[in-house]
């Protein structure tokens, strides 16, 4: 059956017009949506699902102009909101499914070889010579996962407070982060895993259970065979480019904040639209930075004993 002729029996069903063999048709959709949803090809499921809301409404509010309904004729109305129900969740779950791609694509490099790969949220992996992953062509809606299966690689994921990054490693480690960049060596020849971190802000766990939160010029090394892990300081971590692309002040502290692990202020709420275009690397201390972005906007900063909090002012 199409599905306009779908539609029209459908409404005549609850206009109270159809034959005793239309009525039986319609209980049988609803027994095989009962017994097996996937009995209901997607048109038929749209068909009917569009017809009950447009006229389970009108049939109702129209019963006073008619005879009183039976009670066999509200079961059957009972019976089409259990329908219009299922078939809306069904529908819901096809829509929410449309936001993770079925397509898997798994990257690797040979001996000598290394390879950039750009994922679909503008992330940037960069694969050493006789690595490989495994990545969506297309992340979920709200989350996005990556797997390394061996080998060595640089991470510079793109900033998202509504989507963290998880990258999935062997011996049931994991890596979540919401924007940073970090290195990660997963051998499995090598008795250790190593996450270093260049920028921001990283969380490796073991199964549920946190290891560690690292923060820049971190590492944590993991012993595949003690299950134990060491958290050391290093200073010849791969630096990243820092951009401002003609972004606001606000927008400059915001990323600074993350990629150093810092806290940035303003002393006048006048100086938050500011904008700045300007490149630097994450080799530079954020004083550095900071120096020459306010000299641009005719600014001073200050900062606390501990270079963790600083004062934009004039």
């Amino acid at each position: 059956m199409s599905e306009e002729k779908a539609k029209q029996l459908l409404t005549k069903y609850l206009d109270g017009a159809a034959s005793p063999e239309e009525c039986d048709q319609v209980a049988n959709w609803y027994d095989a949506l009962d017994t097996d949803q996937k009995a209901l090809t997607g048109e038929r499921k749209s068909a009917i699902s569009e017809a009950m809301f447009q006229n389970l409404q009108l049939a109702i509010a129209d019963q006073k102009a008619r005879k009183p309904f039976f009670l066999q004729h509200w079961i059957k109305i009972a019976a089409a909101l259990v329908i219009v129900t299922s078939v809306t969740f069904w529908l819901w779950q096809q829509h929410i499914g449309s936001g993770i791609s079925n397509t898997q694509i798994t990257t690797s490099t040979q001996a000598g070889e290394r390879k950039k790969i750009i994922l679909s949220d503008g992330s940037e992996i960069t694969l050493a010579p006789l690595a490989k992953i495994t990545y969506p062509e297309k992340f979920h809606t709200s989350s996005r996962e990556v797997s390394i299966i061996e080998g060595e690689a640089f991470f510079s994921i793109a900033h998202d407070e509504k989507r963290p990054f998880r990258v999935k490693l062997p011996n049931h480690l994991n890596v979540s982060v919401l924007g940073t960049s970090f290195l990660i060596r997963a051998y499995q020849a090598r008795k250790e895993v190593e996450v270093a971190v260049s920028t921001g802000k990283v969380a490796i766990k073991n199964d549920e259970k946190l290891l560690g939160t690292l923060i820049r010029n971190q590492k944590l090394l993991f012993n595949k065979v003690t299950g134990k892990s060491t958290l050391n300081v290093v200073h010849d971590i791969r630096p990243v480019e820092i951009n401002f692309n003609g972004v606001t002040l606000t927008q400059v502290i915001r990323q600074m904040e993350y990629v150093y692990n810092i806290k940035i202020q303003l002393h006048q709420t006048s100086f938050a639209n500011l904008k700045t275009t300007a490149t630097f690397n994450s080799a530079q201390r954020p004083e550095e930075i900071l120096d020459i972005i306010c000299s641009l906007h005719h600014l001073k900063f200050s900062s606390d004993q501990n270079h963790q909090t600083f004062k934009i002012h004039k």
